[in-house]
């Protein structure tokens, strides 16, 4: 009996020690990444551009509040955040979380080139980004015709005659962690809006072109795999959202998912596949009559994107549009993904 009662001892140790090796192996680190423009969030005293959602700063406190309100809600890791229009905003969004016990986050801020709107891209974390050259945001941009961040484009006016320009990206935020090992690059764009317009399509379409440098040269040549999300301001023709009476009219989508024409097939892809309803895939509320109200008339499109790196996919648990947001407050919800991320050695 002793025998076998040794050997059952030693066949249960060796059990309880390799599921606790095959335990350590399959931990896992959540990560929630959301995107979200907050519609020219502006601090009280502050007047960045031309345009203005609230003149008053009694509105304007309200409006900082109700975004703190939705991050407290949502809870994400990294919020790449659109259309705060400075460092105030930003700072304000973040006392406030810090008020409600949220004292874990901090916040990101890099001064836009847009200077008619003031627009930034910024980003609220509770994690701690990596510093790129002392930096822990940065944004990229050619002002003239300097080349190495701007592009050409072309469109017919409407006078019927060819026009050409160039375009850098005036609203891009770029940042960078490490999670469990895995060294990840955000780029945060806000592109050129109305996909319905031949002059935007052609100004977004070479935004698109500089964005693609940025992931291959400032990104992947870091060693960090790039996730490209915000308002693109297009639609994905590989993802069929709400509206199924608005088609694409550019390779926006396309070109930035496949962003190294060099390698095979599309390098990113739309966390939007991971919503299993298409009626549940709508982004933005243009209430058309303004009239703070869902109306038939108004329209309801997917143009915020999460694109991430295919290698990723496998580790995507939930993809999902919040709606925890009321005109009120901002004409476009949050996308949300939720990843379950391996240790990488």
């Amino acid at each position: 009996m002793l025998p076998s009662f040794r050997n059952y001892v030693i066949f249960l140790s060796a059990v309880l020690l390799l599921s606790g090796v095959s335990a350590k192996a399959e931990e896992t680190t959540p990560l929630r990444i959301i995107t979200f423009n907050t519609e020219i969030l502006t601090a009280p005293g502050m007047r960045a551009g031309q345009v203005e959602r609230y003149r008053f700063d009694f509105a304007r406190g309200e409006h900082h509040e109700r975004v703190a309100d939705i991050i407290e809600v949502l809870r994400p890791d990294i919020v790449n955040l659109l259309e705060a229009t400075s460092k105030e905003s930003v700072d304000l969004v973040v006392k406030i979380l810090h008020e409600k016990g949220l004292t874990e986050y901090t916040g990101y801020h890099v001064e836009s080139n847009d200077s008619y709107t003031g627009m930034d891209v910024s980003c609220i974390t509770r994690l701690k980004p990596d510093k790129i050259d002392g930096k822990e945001i940065r944004t990229y941009f050619s002002p003239g015709d300097d080349p190495t961040w701007r592009q050409a484009y072309s469109f017919t006016s409407f006078s019927g005659s060819r026009q050409t320009g160039t375009s850098s990206i005036s609203r891009n935020g770029v940042y960078f962690f490490t999670v469990n090992g895995h060294k990840l690059g955000f780029l945060g764009l806000h592109l050129k809006s109305n996909p319905e317009d031949e002059y935007s399509n052609a100004q977004r379409t070479a935004e698109a072109e500089v964005a693609r440098r940025i992931i291959r040269g400032e990104i992947e040549k870091r060693g960090y795999m790039p996730i490209v999300l915000g308002d693109l301001n297009d639609y994905d023709p590989d993802v069929p959202d709400a509206d199924d009476t608005r088609a694409p009219k550019t390779k926006v989508l396309a070109s930035l998912k496949d962003y190294d024409s060099e390698k095979p097939g599309a390098e990113l892809v739309n966390v939007a596949e991971r919503i299993p309803r298409a009626k549940d895939r709508y982004t933005s509320h243009w209430d058309w009559n303004e009239n703070g109200a869902r109306d038939p008339q108004d329209v309801y499109t997917m143009i915020d994107h999460i694109l991430l790196p295919k290698e990723l996919m496998p580790y995507v648990d939930r993809a999902f549009i919040a709606r925890c947001v009321g005109l009120e407050t901002s004409d476009h919800y949050p996308v949300v993904v939720d990843l379950k991320l391996p240790a990488k050695e």
